[in-house]
Parts: C-alpha cells; structure tokens; sequence
C-alpha cells in the first residue's frame, strides 16, 4: 500500500473525529454515556463512507508458471481408415494423453484436421480430403507469443492446398507417420489439364500427367474414352530414369453441352493400387464466343492480366488494342474494357454511344476524369489530386449474378484518386471501399445498367496483384480467373435474364458434398429473396429419386446433397409454382481422391520435419518422440512476474457496515429525544 493512501486513510480518520467531536461534544454540557456510544457510531459511519471512497489497494508480485504448448494435429481423413489405421492412430493420441513427463512439461492442446481445423480428442477419419498446410497456418497464427512445437499424425498425403514440405514453421514440426511406408510399383495418372469451355466443331487440347513408381521397364496402353467409346489411344513405356509421361493431344467437340471423359492408364501386373489408374475430366461444349476487346494508352501490368484472366474461358476471345486512332468495328464486340480513359478515348466513347455497346471502366492513377465525366452518361466522380490505396470489402447483398468472397479484404489495396462516384443510372455494388480501418459504402467495383446496356466500373489500378497473390496463395489462378470471367461474362450477355438461373458442377466424388446453387428474379428481374425453390434428383439407373428444398444464402440460393450413391443423375430445379423450371444433369463417381493414395508420402514429412527443426518419427516409435520431446532445451517452462492489485476492503460489507451505524445512531436519537 503506496504512503499515498496512508495518509489519505489517517486523513479520513482525523476528519471522522472531528465531525463526531463536533456532533457531540462541542459546546453540549450535559454529556452522557449515551453520547459517548453516538459519537462512536457517527466516527465510524463517517470513516467507513470515505474509506469506501479511497477504496485502498494492494499491489503485489506474482509469479507465473508457463507451460510450453503441444500441439497434437490428427490427420482425420478417409485415407487413415483405408489405411487400417484407426487403431494405432488412436492409441498414440492415448499414450500422449497418458504420459506423466510430457503433460509435466507441456500444455497439450489436440486438433483434428482434415480440410479444416477442429480442437477434438476424438477421431471418425471420415473426411473426404486433406490440406495439411492450412491447420499448420492456423496454429501458427493462433500462437503468435508463445513456444508451440506441434506433432502431426499423418500418412502425408494431402488432397488439397499447397506443397508443405517446405512450409515455414515459427516452431519445430514432429510429423509422426501412419500407414504404409513400403513403396510398391505404381502407375497412376497425377493431373488432367484442360480447359473448361470449347467451341463447338473445333478441336480442345487436353494435356495429362501420368506418373511410375517402379525399377522395371514397363509398356502400357493409355486410352481416353467418352460414353464407352474409346476417343484416344497411346502406348506409354516407363522406366526408372523415364518415371514421368505427359501425354498432350486434341479432341474435337462435337455436341453442344457437358460432356464427360474417362482416362485410364492400364495396370501393372503385380500393381496393389488401381484405384488412381483412372480419372475422370468434363468441359461444357459451347455455340457461341464473346468477343471482348481492350483499349489502353498506358502500358500497365493489369492489361496483360486482363487478358489472361479472360482467356482462360474459352467462352471469350479477348482482343487488346493500344493504337487508338485505329478504325474498329465496336458492333462486333459484346463487350468493350476501357483502361484508364483520358483524353485520347473522345471519339471511342462517341462511338461507343452509337454502337450502345456494354463497357467496363477500369480508372487508376493515369485517369483523367475531368474528361471521364463528360465522356459519358453513367456517372461522375468528384475528386481530388491525391492517390489513395483502396482496400476491397465484399458486398454479400449483390444479387446481379452469383458471386463469391475470394477474400477480398486480405488482397492488396487498389490506386486510384480520392472522391466519391454518384451513379446518373441504376447501379449495384459488388466491392465497398475501405480507407486505412474505416469502411465506406463508396464503390470500388460496381455494375450499372441503362436500357440493354450493362456496365462496370472498377475504381483502382493493380488489379494484377489480385490474381498474382491468389495464385501464391492457392498455387493456382483459378479463384480469381473465375470472379472475373463471371463478371466479364455478365457484362458481355447480350440476351435477357433467364428468371431461374442455375449453377453446379459435372462431376463429384463418391460421398462428396453435392452443391448446386441458384438464383430466380420476379418478373422485373429483381432477385427475389422470398422465392420457393426445390431441386428433384433422379438416379438413372436405379430411378430412385430425391427432393429437397433450397436455402436462402444470401445473394443465392442453395442446396447441398451429402452422401448420394455412385451413379448419374438427372435433376431438375424449379419454382413452386412450377413457372420455371431448369434441368442438368451430374456424375457421381464410385471412388473419392483419398483412396487413389495407398503408401505414406514419407519423403516430404521428412522434408517439413528439417525444414522446421523438428524430427520425423513412425507412429511405432512412440517412446523415442516422447523422450526428445521431453529432453528438449528449447521447452522450458517459463516463470512470468504479474503485478497483482487487491483492493483491501470489501465494499458491500463496508457499505452496510455504513448504513447499519448510521440507522443505530438515529434510532439512539430518537429514543432518548435527542432529534
């Protein structure tokens, strides 16, 4: 207790005295033991209020024990079941549990994971994939401040995410390796690469990957086949130095709509693992191409990426165009990307408001709005002469077509000039701006419309480190090119909106999540967030057939099937006034990704083990992981010095102690005539 609030305590007491001394003492002559008792409770009543109002403290030293902290991730995958081994995994997680000198030492924290991370100490290895990179990610970020090496159970085959072998851990990595680590001869197809859209009666180029594990040489047929019908045919030979093949060739496309391959490698003799010896790749065959073209003055890195990012749908061809006095037929254009516009665009702009053609405005530091704002009909930006990095927030409300958070608030800020756009047209905003921690409703990236006409405007420049840093962080351009060719493809349609839209994908593995998506519009094609909606599923060998609701997700509908039976289905998706109504159709395969890996991938958790400053142990060998653990220098536990502040009184005790002596007093008072 600081001398400070000594004196304030001695303080409250002289002044207690002197107000009782005064109440009954001071000038009363006739003094009676009455008086003595009243002048008792008033020093008290007095000195216990302004007690209550120093409230004194204590400030004292404490001192801490921190425990290092245990990670214990779980691999909670099928492959650990097709594995058989459930049973070894759950008794290591015992032994952890168990062992006297590790829960001594550590603060043992256990996760399972899968596709995502879970804290559990139980396990039903019944999760379709694995990303073995996210959950070590998130432990990291969960344990910023203090020492957490991890332990992680796993065959280290992974389904998903990035390459972790040379992932870079703050704290050392155990991985403990489960199933079978002897390497058997294996053919297996590893990637199929091919484009998700072609043209009808043109030729589609496919490229795939086939890999062997084995010191033979071997001779093998590779066949690609649609419908039972074998399209494709080739004679692979391996061998120890010649363990890779890729395989490129065309196919032509010659009906309209979905259609579904199968590639198969033929296996070897003695071969343990056929499941991977197959699979399967679909692309939807189109009738029609939109034709995009980009006009610049300025050389930028967005425009490359513009142009790759649309091209990666063969729905569009992309045309990119920097002589601007050329003499282009805009008519011939469903869609047309100004970047950057200043005053050399004045006769494009005229042009383009002859033609009524469907724009995308991109504006940045080189803009010159002055000229923008007259130029044409749909907005005006109010501005200053200051660049301002613009953050993107997502708008989960637009409703215009279906669209996804690609975490948007974590990609780079955005350039362009600080001011505020007002829309002449209507207008929907897909990206609000955030301004350093402060978020506003000014858009970054919007659509507007006028008559037939669609448009957009996106309100900052490097837009190409959204697709550079998407692609470092999912190892594929993927996500992004998806966002922005939904987006081109909504601008470049010319037709009017069909009142039910749907949304899915041609194939799925055995007992994946089925989610098929779906918006339906009123009759003023304004998304109608009351509709009722319900999808019918139709086996077609067995005809047994599924209804089930949608669900209101937002800017979509939604319906999510889970475990449905191998086979092909039919389905049709319609309103509950049977007003509209769409079909498709989809493919569920007889066996999910996890199965087509049969051996434990040692070499990379070897890898993550140096790479991490940790060890690579079998799950057998458990006591020798246990001991290094233990015997380890740089786990110690930590005594850290708290300050502890105390308050030394109670105050709802001194407070009725208050009241009660201020009541005996009065009551003295009164009974002996003394008020």
């Amino acid at each position: 207790m600081s001398s400070n609030t000594i004196f304030l305590i001695l303080l409250a007491a002289i002044i207690a005295i002197m107000m009782a001394f005064f109440q009954y003492y001071y000038k009363n002559k006739d003094r009676s033991r009455t008086d003595i008792i009243l002048t008792f409770l008033r020093f008290l009543s007095v000195f216990s209020l302004l007690v209550l109002l120093i409230n004194p403290k204590i400030k004292s030293n404490v001192i801490e024990n921190v425990q290092p902290v245990l990670n214990v991730l779980v691999d909670n995958s099928t492959s650990i079941a097709y594995a058989k081994a459930e049973e070894k995994v759950t008794s290591f997680v015992s032994e952890i549990k168990g062992n006297k000198a590790l829960n001594e030492k550590f603060d043992i924290n256990f996760y399972a994971f899968s596709d995502i991370l879970k804290e559990q100490d139980t396990f039903a290895f019944i999760i379709l994939e694995t990303n073995i990179v996210k959950p070590l990610q998130e432990l990291q970020a969960l344990h910023k401040e203090i020492v957490a090496p991890t332990i992680l159970i796993t065959d280290g085959n992974q389904t998903q995410g990035s390459n972790y072998a040379y992932y870079k851990a703050k704290y050392p990595i155990y991985p403990v390796v489960v199933g079978d680590t002897l390497q058997y001869d294996d053919l297996k197809i590893t990637q199929v690469n091919v484009n998700s859209y072609a043209n009808l009666n043109n030729n589609f180029p496919v490229e795939i990957f086939v890999n062997y594990d084995g010191s033979e040489n071997v001779k093998q047929n590779f066949t690609v086949s649609q419908n039972g019908k074998v399209v494709f045919r080739k004679v692979l030979n391996f061998s120890s130095e010649n363990s890779s093949q890729k395989v490129q060739f065309n196919l032509e496309a010659n009906r309209i709509g979905i259609q579904n391959y199968t590639c198969t490698i033929s296996p070897l003799n003695n071969e343990k693992n056929t499941v991977n010896n197959s699979k399967n790749f679909s692309l939807e065959v189109v009738n029609e191409q939109a034709k995009i073209l980009v006009l610049s003055a300025v050389n930028h890195p967005d425009i490359g990426m513009i142009s790759r990012s649309i091209s990666s749908n063969k729905q569009h061809k992309v045309v990119v165009e920097n002589n601007l006095n050329k003499n282009i037929q805009y008519k011939d254009y469903q869609l047309i990307i100004l970047y950057q516009p200043n005053s050399k665009f004045k006769k494009i702009f005229e042009d383009i408001e002859t033609v009524k053609a469907n724009i995308f405005v991109v504006t940045g530091a080189a803009t010159q709005w002055n000229f923008l704002n007259s130029a044409q009909p749909f907005f005006t930006k109010k501005y200053v002469s200051k660049i301002e990095s613009y953050v993107s927030i997502f708008n989960e409300d637009y409703d215009e077509f279906i669209n996804e958070d690609i975490q948007f608030a974590d990609l780079t800020p955005l350039k362009g000039y600080f001011g505020e756009i007002k829309f002449k047209v209507p207008h929907k905003t897909i990206l609000f701006q955030r301004i350093s921690n402060f978020e506003t409703k000014n858009p970054l990236l919007a659509t507007f419309s006028l008559d037939d006409r669609r448009g957009a405007i996106l309100l900052g420049s490097d837009i190409w480190k959204w697709r550079m840093q998407k692609h470092v962080e999912d190892n594929s351009f993927k996500q992004f090119d998806n966002f922005f060719n939904k987006l081109v493809q909504y601008l470049s349609s010319t037709r009017k909106y069909d009142r039910l839209e749907i949304e899915y994908a041609p194939f799925y593995y055995a007992n994946q999540n089925v989610l098929i998506k779906a918006q339906y519009f009123d009759a003023t094609y304004v998304f109608d967030n009351e509709g009722s909606l319900v999808l019918t599923a139709t086996n077609k060998a067995t005809k047994e057939t599924t209804k089930i609701p949608f669900t209101l997700m937002g800017n979509h509908y939604e319906v999510l099937f889970k475990d449905l039976k191998p086979g092909d289905y039919s389905f049709s998706v319609q309103t509950e006034d049977k007003s509209s109504i769409k079909y498709g159709s989809f493919l569920i395969l007889p066996f999910d990704i996890e199965q087509q890996l049969s051996t434990a991938n040692t070499k990379d958790l070897k890898l993550l083990a140096t790479s991490s400053g940790g060890d690579f142990t079998h799950i057998d060998k458990s006591e020798k992981l246990f001991n290094k653990l233990t015997n380890d220098n740089r786990y110690k536990i930590i005594q850290k010095s708290k300050e502890k502040i105390q308050s030394l009184i109670d105050w709802e005790w001194l407070l009725a102690l208050t009241l009660l002596s201020l009541s005996l007093e009065w009551f003295i008072r009164k009974y002996y005539g003394k008020i």
